[in-house]
């Protein structure tokens, strides 16, 4: 299969995965700049979103280019933000907690779903 005929889904989840990596590391920036501080993020914490940030845009550019590599990492962190999200409903007996996880899940899914389909299984084949 042709890079061209590449999944929408594929397409949509790695879009989404390099916008989300493009506002990680500006944000990490503007913490470490000072131009904003947030309660409760520190310095390290602002490297850690560069870092996580640079990884993300990376794994980007390979679901991109069909790399099989890349969508186990996603697979793994959307499978990680799933984990996250039930555990901190749990924790949290807080409804706006409990509706982010709701959404969160979904979204995650969805994510998971998309990289799995038929075709897309033929594009990372």
């Amino acid at each position: 299969m042709a890079y061209n005929d590449r999944p929408g889904g594929v397409t949509l989840v790695a879009v989404i995965a390099w916008i989300t990596a493009v506002l990680q590391i500006g944000l990490s920036i503007l913490i470490l700049t000072g131009a904003i501080a947030p309660a409760g993020v520190s310095v390290p914490s602002a490297w850690i979103g560069i870092v996580v940030g640079v990884i993300t845009l990376l794994v980007s550019f390979g679901l991109f280019g069909a790399n099989r590599i890349a969508r186990v990492i996603v697979t793994a962190s959307l499978g990680l933000s799933i984990l996250s999200s039930i555990l901190q409903a749990a924790t949290h007996q807080d409804a706006n907690v409990l509706v982010g996880a709701i959404i969160t899940i979904v979204l995650a899914g969805i994510g998971i779903a998309l990289l799995y389909t038929a075709r897309a299984n033929r594009f990372f084949a």
